[in-house]
């Protein structure tokens, strides 16, 4: 087997370091410098993988231009918007929820939230059956209305750049194209049906629930009064209620 050319490591060791150092490295000049030829430092570069040798360390790499002219978000020294931002959010229907950034009335109105699972199955259940009460009252509401009428399902305001009144230029200065999407009464129904579809079917989940907890707590205080009963007879010992009992009650087998 050939002798490894002590090179090789040389010159993966001095790729890697210009490199972490934000470098360029030019092939042909540290092929010269090694005294090899060009075509053996690019196959050492590809059999031993020097960019993957890399330790890459999370956010710019050094060299690189990415945050020249711009500043560190304000109040964030470190660069980057803070912790907790809203920047990306939308609807917020999927925001994060700190607890630490709660008001003081959502944090009374969470420690009045049920915590066990039947008090939040029956606690769901009241406000799906409000929403199942409100879905309804809208499809009657859509169902007397002109079956002509339109309403507006959304929106869509296309601009391009353009000059301000002062003349200075700016993003979406200029209108190009404005479309108003609706809907008739019958899809506003349909759409309402399949939401109403959806919440009777976790009403009827959720009764469910409910009606095998309160089975199974009835067989539990069942089995209780048939392992009193039990203990009874083996023992023939009675446990008398101090309020309602009397000293001479007897067991009779």
């Amino acid at each position: 087997m050939p002798k490894r050319n002590d090179k090789r490591d040389t010159a993966k060791a001095e790729y890697i370091k210009r490199r972490r150092s934000g470098e360029k490295v030019n092939l042909k000049d540290l092929a010269e410098k090694l005294g090899v030829t060009y075509g053996t430092v690019r196959n050492w570069k590809r059999i031993d993988q020097w960019d993957d040798a890399m330790e890459r360390k999370r956010g710019g790499q050094p060299g690189n231009k990415n945050s020249r002219g711009k500043r560190n978000a304000k109040g964030n020294p470190g660069g980057g918007a803070p912790n907790g931002n809203t920047n990306a959010e939308k609807d917020g229907a999927y925001s994060t929820v700190h607890l630490e950034r709660l008001s003081q009335e959502e944090r009374d109105w969470l420690d009045q939230m049920p915590t066990g699972a039947n008090e939040n199955n029956i606690y769901e259940l009241k406000l799906l059956r409000i929403q199942q009460r409100h879905i309804m009252e809208r499809i009657a509401e859509y169902e007397s209305c002109d079956p002509e009428k339109l309403f507006t399902a959304s929106i869509t305001d296309m601009r391009k750049p353009g000059k301000e009144k002062d003349g200075k230029q700016a993003d979406g200065a200029v209108q190009k194209m404005v479309m108003d999407n609706k809907d008739s009464a019958f899809v506003r129904v349909t759409q309402l049906r399949e939401a109403l579809n959806k919440v009777s079917g976790r009403i009827i989940s959720l009764t469910t629930q409910i009606r095998q907890q309160e089975e199974f707590e009835k067989r539990y205080a069942l089995e209780l009064e048939r392992l009193d009963i039990a203990k009874m007879r083996a023992t023939g010992e009675v446990d008398v209620d101090p309020e309602g009992g009397t000293e001479d009650e007897t067991v009779h087998d």
